[in-house]
């Protein structure tokens, strides 16, 4: 049954719900009254429909399936199918950061399972890749130091009656979660030993992210790699208070794969001397450092997850470059508010430019040719002719 919730000012301004359509916004707002005290919801087109836009005409279970489908690609509603019945439920994944519950009443709906790494991975972007017990930051890509990993630690634990429900599970170090259940002291947490090194780990993790965009940079120009603009991008996504990472794509970070657009030159030259991620990196804070706050690390990340997501990098170049511009942040996020000004600018232009030198065929050989004989008549020609 609907709830009565709340909706906080800083909503209207947040950038990654001006990405995507006015109705999807309204059915994001929608999704606070449909949700229990846990955020989880029925997420079905027919319930959506009937709940949320009963009245509209003119939005049937297709068109309302669509705007279901900006809030998964998006990360802020996480989909997953739960329960004996098998039923499609979703998480509205930072709903506690968004509602403040006086008095939670039980779900009566099945949690997703924290058995799976997607739902790990979603709880992880929630928790911004913050250990939850000792506060430190958790790899993003699994290290060999299984200590670091990221693992799901119970607030009240399974053995003595927790559930997998939102509101009682957390994001911590896998030592940190192991720690805290061998402890009986539930006060104070005392960071382990096993935590030691833990900057190696951070580190590994990013090379490792770096790595992958730079072997995906090196495929040859005539190679297109596939996209699949329907892959679900729910567990990734950009949640609305992330911390932020794609959220959005089925690694749990960066940003959704952008079409890839050819171009006369790319924006950062590939000499082939440095990885490409740590050349963008160079070229970006050489021209906005000055007077911002930008840290390297971040940028880097950030370009590095979004060239693993098949970016064109003169498409990322340019997004990251207007972020700059206007002193944006540079974070998942952002550079998907990025994409999609630079994209909306392009969809209002209907002017293709053809490149130098390209042959024309087929209809538009007539269409030139008969405007080369139009432009042969000179005005006194039309007036004699009139």
């Amino acid at each position: 049954m609907p709830r009565i919730r709340t909706v906080k000012p800083e909503l209207w301004e947040d950038e990654l719900l001006g990405t995507i359509p006015r109705d999807a916004r309204l059915l994001f707002i929608a999704t606070f009254n449909m949700a229990d005290d846990e955020g989880i919801l029925r997420w079905t087109p027919a319930y959506i429909k009937a709940q949320a836009f009963m009245y509209d005409d003119d939005l049937g279970p297709k068109e309302v399936d669509q705007l279901m489908r900006c809030l998964t690609d998006t990360g802020l509603v996480f989909p997953y199918v739960g329960g004996v019945a098998r039923q499609q439920m979703a998480v509205v994944v930072n709903f506690r950061k968004h509602q403040r519950i006086n008095r939670p009443q039980k779900s009566k709906l099945a949690p997703p399972s924290t058995g799976a790494w997607q739902v790990r991975e979603m709880y992880a972007r929630r928790d911004g890749w913050l250990c939850q017990l000792c506060g430190g930051e958790i790899p993003r890509r699994l290290v060999a130091n299984d200590d670091h990993n990221l693992w799901i630690d119970h607030v009240r634990p399974v053995a003595a009656g927790g559930t997998d429900h939102p509101s009682n599970v957390r994001a911590v170090h896998r030592v940190c979660g192991r720690s805290r259940s061998e402890s009986t002291d539930e006060e104070g947490f005392i960071p382990p030993a096993g935590l030691a090194g833990i900057e190696d780990s951070l580190n590994e993790s990013l090379n490792r992210s770096l790595n992958d965009a730079v072997k995906e940079s090196h495929v040859p120009s005539h190679f297109d790699a596939p996209t699949d603009t329907d892959s679900d991008f729910s567990s990734m996504n950009h949640s609305l208070t992330e911390g932020k990472g794609r959220e959005g794509n089925r690694e749990g970070k960066g940003t959704p794969p952008t079409p890839r657009q050819s171009s006369g030159s790319p924006a950062v030259p590939q000499t082939g001397e440095r990885p490409l991620p740590d050349r963008m990196t160079d070229a970006f804070l050489e021209r906005f450092a000055h007077g911002n706050s930008y840290r390297r690390r971040q940028v880097r990340t950030t370009i590095a997850d979004a060239l693993r997501n098949q970016t064109d990098p003169d498409e990322l170049w340019r997004a990251i470059e207007l972020l700059g511009e206007n002193s944006s942040p540079v974070s998942a996020n952002s550079l998907q508010f990025a994409f999609s000004k630079i994209r909306r600018n392009a969809a209002n232009s209907n002017v293709l430019q053809l490149p130098t030198g390209q042959t024309l065929s087929g209809t538009d050989v007539t269409v030139a040719g008969w405007g080369a004989v139009a432009d042969s008549f000179g005005p006194e020609d039309s007036h004699e002719s009139a």
